[in-house]
């Protein structure tokens, strides 16, 4: 389901960690890739516990899984913004490797979270608002709490927007989920919740910003 996105295009996701890709952005993935360029840019390696090395693997697998090569897929993994809640990012240097991706993908449109990171994560949060120093003005779409986490309830809410909604099909939501198994590090109890009660593994909703 695509209001805004026109095919033949590129889009970047830019997202903080591996796995973010399935928690919050499977719905848009699968169906953009379908008819646009889809590429994904990782900020950490997801070390916070020294499993960075096997998390960038399973990280390209997870981006196979949705249907993306793995010359899509750029993991950044400098130690100036580490996967770590309590360490502010260097976002002055965070803003010149971000350019340079840029200017090497040049893509039609970028899509990450929104300004309270989704989940509140600081590293989440930092993302838009480096993208925003750059050169972003209006707020990227933000969501209630609960309508976070009530799953196919919300779907009549988002429909009756005018924001850019994806909404999976069965069989593109049992592709999230084995996206998701992908990263076994992270697959444990509270993730089978967030797969089964989660409204972005059957919908994401983005509202367009003007660059």
């Amino acid at each position: 389901y695509r209001k805004h996105i026109p095919t033949g295009c590129k889009i970047l996701f830019i997202i903080a960690h591996p796995d973010d890709e399935c928690l919050f952005f499977a719905p848009a993935i699968i169906e953009l890739s379908l008819k646009n360029s889809v590429h994904i840019l990782c900020i950490t390696s997801g070390d916070y516990y020294g499993k960075g090395a096997l998390r960038k693997k399973e990280l390209l697998e997870s981006c196979q899984i949705l249907g993306l090569p793995k010359q899509n897929v750029e993991i950044f993994d400098d130690r100036s913004f580490p996967d770590d809640p309590h360490i502010s990012w260097d976002f002055e240097k965070l803003q010149h490797h971000l350019s340079a991706h840029l200017g090497i993908v040049q893509p039609d449109y970028i899509l990450t979270f929104d300004e309270e990171g989704v989940s509140g994560h600081p590293n989440h949060i930092a993302v838009p608002q480096v993208l925003k120093q750059m050169f972003m003005e209006k707020r990227p779409s933000q969501l209630l709490l609960v309508r976070k986490y009530i799953s196919f309830l919300d779907l009549p809410l988002s429909l009756l927007t005018d924001h850019l909604t994806f909404v999976s099909s069965l069989s593109n939501l049992v592709l999230s989920m084995r996206a998701m198994y992908a990263h076994r590090t992270q697959f444990v109890w509270f993730r089978i919740l967030y797969i089964i009660f989660s409204r972005y593994m059957i919908m994401n909703t983005f509202i367009p910003v003007e660059l």
